[in-house]
């Protein structure tokens, strides 16, 4: 096989047998464009499969000024694929096992923004509830608070697996693993309605635009697009009704964070939150009780007479 059809087959296994998200795979696209658009400028065009150890080792030499994130995922995906191609038959011989196994550094950690209950409240408040839009978004906005679905999880939400009735849905999560969701009577309240009354209206939409029916199979379907509304339409939308509401640089995932934190704050167990938010190793669930620390930090420094931003009344 030549090395596109040999690609092909590594993408396949990354893929189907070891189950790799949508958002993976593209970044291990992106790393194996980058290795052989090297290899064609500094390496007598060379292909990935003739390389060396010396073209690999300069090659990593000519991104050490980029983070070690980006480069901890290069190294990862040369690994995974000489190893690959080695236990193959592809190759005699692991070229990546010249690699220099050198640790990352610690990622510097960047305190976002939680918003308070109160905040979020006063948000979910703001879509204008005689429109469809305005439904559409509150919808969206009650879901991802109530639930702490990811944003791709929600917008690839599909009409038969939601039960409002029940106040549970399904979604499919990373690698295509699909979990159950559950959700308050609220949020269900609201998805009862857009149900209802709004999704109808969508798919009529549609089909007067004539667009794919394949893609009237989600919760929320796009009416200028083949398939479900896009995520810079989400995060648009929840940009604006953040600003609206008083909340600096909230994302729908920043919605994800506040659920669970929220969570947290209110007693539940880190197992429990472990399992709503789809996390397969619990030290991801953690870094909830950093944002629970700070807030107790933030609270003693207002409130107790030796802290800094005591103010005595």
């Amino acid at each position: 096989m030549n090395p596109s059809q040999v690609l092909e087959a590594y993408l396949f296994h990354l893929r189907h047998e070891r189950g790799l998200s949508a958002n993976s795979l593209l970044a291990t696209i992106q790393a194996q464009r980058t290795w052989e658009a090297w290899l064609q400028k500094e390496a007598y065009r060379r292909t990935w499969m003739q390389a060396t150890p010396q073209d690999l080792q300069g090659f990593l030499r000519s991104r050490a000024h980029l983070t070690d994130q980006t480069n901890g995922v290069t190294r990862w995906h040369l690994r995974s694929l000489y190893q690959w191609l080695q236990r193959e038959g592809h190759a005699l011989a692991n070229l990546a096992l010249s690699l220099e196994t050198k640790a990352r550094s610690p990622r510097i950690s960047h305190l976002r923004y939680i918003p308070t209950p109160a905040e979020v409240h006063r948000m979910l408040q703001l879509p204008d509830k005689t429109s469809l839009n305005g439904i559409q978004d509150r919808v969206m906005l009650e879901l991802l608070y109530a639930t702490g679905v990811r944003a791709i999880e929600l917008l690839t939400t599909q009409l038969h697996c939601v039960w409002p009735s029940e106040r549970k849905a399904a979604v499919q999560g990373k690698g295509g693993k699909e979990r159950l969701v559950v959700m308050n009577d609220t949020a269900a309240h609201w998805l009862q309605l857009y149900i209802k009354g709004i999704h109808p209206i969508l798919i009529r939409r549609r089909r007067i635009a004539r667009l794919p029916t394949q893609g009237d199979r989600y919760l929320f379907p796009s009416v200028q697009n083949a398939g479900a509304l896009t995520y810079s339409v989400l995060r648009r939308r929840v940009k604006k009704y953040a600003e609206e509401a008083g909340i600096p640089m909230l994302t729908p995932h920043g919605l994800r964070h506040a659920f669970a934190t929220h969570l947290y704050q209110g007693g539940a167990d880190l197992r429990s939150i472990q399992l709503l938010l789809g996390h397969e190793n619990l030290s991801t669930t953690t870094i909830y009780t950093q944002a629970l620390t700070n807030y107790l930090k933030d609270l003693i420094e207002k409130h107790h007479p030796r802290g800094e931003r005591f103010v005595l009344h």
